[in-house]
This record gives C-alpha cells, structure tokens and sequence, in this order.
C-alpha cells in the first residue's frame, strides 16, 4: 500500500487539532480541521495515483466476478487462482454471487482474504436490493427478509429501514458496496426485468424511496449505486437477453427518467450504474448507454454526476451478442465509463485497455480521470 510523504505531517496536524484542549473546538479550528482533512484526502489519492503504473490503473477500472470454482462448485473459499488473478490484474473490485456465499463467518473469510490479495483495498460489491434480487435469501446468513420495492408503496420508513438492514448485514461480511437501489421508474407493463423491482411509477415518489434506501445504506458503511441510467423503466426488451431500447426525446427523459438519478445526485450519491440502453431519439451512434459517449454527456452534463460511473455486467446479451469484448471495453472507457463490470473475458478487457493506453486509443488522462474517482470513492468509504 503506498501512502505520500506529506500524510504524515496532515495526520499530525489533525491530531494537533483535536487534542486543543478539552473544550469545544472554536468554529475557525473547525473549519482548519476540515480543511485538513480535505487537503489529507487531496494527497493521498494523488500520492496514490502518482505512483501507479499504467497497468494497476487499467486494473482498478475492473470488476470481477469469481462464482464457481473449476468443479463447478461455488467459490465460497478463495482459491489460489483467483487469488492470483486480484493481483496479476490489479483488480479495483469483486462483486460477489450466491455460489460465493454459505454462512457469515465464510463470508467475512473470504472477503478478508480477497483484501489481503489486493495491493489497493477492493470494493467488494453484490446485488441485494431485497426481494426477489436477493443474495443473501439464497444463503445461511442471519438476515431480515426485505420486501419487493413495489410492496412498500411509497413508504419512506420502510425503505429507510431496508437499507439500514441490509446495509448493517454487508458491512458485518465485509462488503462495501451494493448495486441498490433501483431508481428506474416503471411505466410500461411489458418490462418484465424492472416490474417489482421498482418503487412505483411516478419520478418523485421513486426518487424519494431511493433517497431514503440509499442514505440509510451509506449510513451502515456501505455504498450505494443508483441504476439503471438512463432508465429501463419503460423498455420491453431485458438486457440480459439483448438490446433493450429507450424510444424517449430528452424532453421525456428529463420529466420521467432522470429526476429519481438527478435526487440522489444532488443528495452526494458517488456511484451509478449505467445500463446497456439504447437511446435512439437522442444518440446519434446507435449504442447502448454504456459505450455512447452522447449517453454518457447526459449524465456527466445534464445530470451534473462527477462520480463513478459503472457498467451494468458486461457478459449480458446486450453486449455479447453484439460486440467483441476488446470493442465493448474500449468503447466503454471511451465513453467516460470509469468501472467495468464482469467483461466476458477478464484477461482480454485487461489486455484491450494496456493496448488501447499503449496506442494512444485511450490518453493516460483520461485513465487518470477515471482512477482518480474510484480512489476517490475507496477514499470516502474507509478503504485507503
């Protein structure tokens, strides 16, 4: 793990600052104090990035899935090869599946030992929205049944209460992040992949109840991830089949679509989660969201998100059916995604980017651009 010089002299600092006396801190050595802890933050990650090579920051913008061991047994312990792969690869993060979990002292081992094989602390991250998207249903470990988004029927406290549940449950296990809550707003009775999934199908009352899920979440010492931007709300096809297609204007979007991601982002969320949606009344490339940089605009200008965007799991249909896995990754980061999740191959999305920074394809800025905000977030969650 590699810290800057100059951390010292701010950890001293602020060691300084809140040993003056035993009294309350005056409002100028507050405000000292956390301008401290802003500059700490500042030098870390940059002391962090300086030191990088290209290829460990090609590896933080990988997320990977290990589910079975080669016997086809769930990988509920780590094996030596995945093992290795965390640090050959340089891997920034691992999300986990029901073949990885058993009971919870299994869990905490294997996430312990998955951060002891990474040089930079991983995000660990799993889907547990609650009902029928639930891995931890499917496990031994002392859980609350959380109830399908659509039962709560707009009721804040129990959305609240389902982040504050599952997230105190994660963090015991040693995961840090979970692709909840769903924000997509469901207005067409032909999705079949969102249906229940969503907290309604009016923008506001969604937005409220992933702001309340999501906080509560954060609040337990987990990550939250809004998805699926920039909606699947009101698409038929399922994603993990094929293309799923958005038929919206921006006007349409921006009344239905975007509020619920536009709340959370004004709340602080850090990450969202980027779905393979096609735009076609307004992307011009004809490719899913997470490979069209005019998608990616949206987000980044319309919605005014600075944070980490990341790729729904890139072996869906979607993407496999259609693009290679060397097309599908450079055209992701190209886009201004910063995380892809579970490439088909993780050894050619790897390869594809060291070659694509080597070409010049992808400028080291904006690798840079990238890894600056996953460190950011590991920052903001503990990890570094």
């Amino acid at each position: 793990m590699r810290f800057p010089k100059r951390m010292v002299f701010f950890l001293v600092m602020m060691l300084l600052l809140a040993g003056c006396g035993q009294t309350q801190n005056t409002e100028a050595e507050q405000e000292q104090a956390e301008e401290i802890q802003v500059d700490l933050k500042k030098e870390t990650i940059k002391g962090i990035l300086t030191d990088m090579t290209t290829e460990e920051k090609i590896g933080q913008m990988l997320m990977m899935d290990f589910r079975k061991n080669p016997d086809g047994t769930g990988m509920t312990v780590l094996s030596e090869d995945v093992k290795k792969k965390i640090a050959q690869y340089h891997l920034g993060g691992v999300i986990l599946f029901a073949e990885n979990l058993d009971t919870a002292a299994q869990t905490k081992q294997l996430t312990s030992d998955m951060q002891q094989a990474a040089e930079i602390p991983l995000l660990i991250g799993i889907d547990e929205e609650g009902g029928v998207v639930s891995r931890l249903n499917q496990s031994q470990i002392p859980h609350v049944i959380v109830p399908q988004a659509a039962q709560m029927q707009g009721d804040l406290t129990q959305a609240a209460q389902a982040g504050r549940q599952i997230g105190t449950v994660l963090s015991d296990l040693g995961i840090n992040m979970d692709f909840a809550p769903v924000v997509d707003v469901y207005t067409n009775a032909q999705n079949t992949v969102i249906g229940t999934r969503a907290y309604g199908t009016e923008p506001d009352v969604v937005g409220d109840m992933g702001a309340a899920f999501a906080n509560a979440l954060e609040d337990a010492g987990v990550q939250a991830v809004a998805k699926h931007f920039p909606g699947h709300g009101d698409t038929v096809t399922d994603s993990h089949d094929g293309m799923a297609v958005s038929n919206h204007d921006l006007e349409r979007l921006r009344m239905v679509e975007f509020p619920p991601f536009q709340r959370l982002v004004d709340e602080g969320l850090r990450v969202v989660m980027v779905g393979h949606i096609t735009l076609p009344q307004i992307a011009t490339d004809g490719l899913p969201a997470t490979l069209s940089k005019e998608a990616m605009d949206l987000l980044r200008e319309d919605l005014q998100f600075d944070g980490v965007a990341i790729t729904d799991a890139m072996n869906m249909g979607a993407i496999v059916e259609y693009y290679s896995v060397k097309e599908a990754t450079i055209k992701a980061v190209q886009a201004g995604i910063d995380m892809i999740l579970m490439p088909a191959d993780l050894e050619e999305a790897y390869t594809a980017l060291c070659q694509a920074v080597q070409d010049g394809t992808i400028s080291q800025s904006r690798l840079d651009e990238s890894v600056q905000r996953i460190l950011n977030i590991k920052y903001e969650n503990g990890l570094l």
